[in-house]
């Protein structure tokens, strides 16, 4: 039995379905690489929060330190004057960030500088403490880092 005339002209051709499935594996294939894309950057500004998270416990314990006093002599080591390292990257030591679900984690290494602004008032010391603080990190081969800077003076 022969098939009719309107059977026939319903159906797809070859052709038709070889583009349809074409068109179907470019926007397949962009969906997955925005997703890719988007988990990267995901996990960028994950650790850039733990980065600055790291530095801002930093500056809130150079900020809470007491007594500081420096006309009394009373300087709590976190601000003494000069560079402390925390770590390098051969041999990086602060957490920045760690997976809850593999446990694996991304480390990092921080720098506190302190310095004296040498501020004076009608002569007298105001003892006005610069503080920088900066998280340095590797993220797939690339360094990234996050500076953080605040002022202390004497508690007196």
């Amino acid at each position: 039995m022969k098939p009719s005339r309107r059977l026939c002209q319903a159906a797809f051709s070859l052709c038709e379905v070889m583009v349809a499935l074409g068109l179907f594996g470019i926007t397949a294939t962009a969906a997955i690489s925005a997703m890719l894309r988007m988990n990267t950057n995901a996990s960028l500004s994950r650790l850039q929060t733990g980065a600055s998270t790291a530095a801002q416990n930093q500056i809130d314990l150079v900020l809470s330190d007491s007594p500081f006093n420096p006309q009394k002599n009373q300087i709590p080591p976190e601000l003494t004057i000069g560079t402390t390292i925390n770590g390098s990257s051969a041999n990086p030591t602060i957490a920045v960030y760690t997976d809850p679900k593999t446990g694996q984690q991304v480390k990092g290494w921080m720098t506190t500088t302190v310095a004296d602004t040498g501020a004076t008032l009608n002569g007298n010391s105001l003892y006005a403490y610069t503080i920088t603080v900066v998280v340095n990190y590797k993220f797939k081969g690339r360094p990234y880092l996050i500076s953080m800077s605040t002022l202390r003076c004497s508690d007196i």
